[in-house]
């Protein structure tokens, strides 16, 4: 698996868990910020959820 980051429009920015839920957040493909997108992943667990974000920052190259 490749995970070089590139900065791409519409790439993920950020992650957050909220118990079971993850959202997800995702640069505007526009470069405007009023069609940006969140979204929610509902997980089976908050274990499941924070191995989910930890995922998705791995694989679009995000800090913790």
């Amino acid at each position: 698996m490749n995970n070089t980051a590139t900065n791409t429009k519409g790439a993920l920015c950020g992650t957050m868990v909220t118990g079971n839920i993850v959202s997800l957040w995702y640069q505007s493909p526009t470069g405007d910020s009023s069609d940006s997108q969140i979204h929610e992943l509902v997980c089976l667990s908050s274990e499941q959820a924070e191995l989910v974000a930890k995922m998705h920052r791995e694989v679009w190259g995000l800090d913790k």
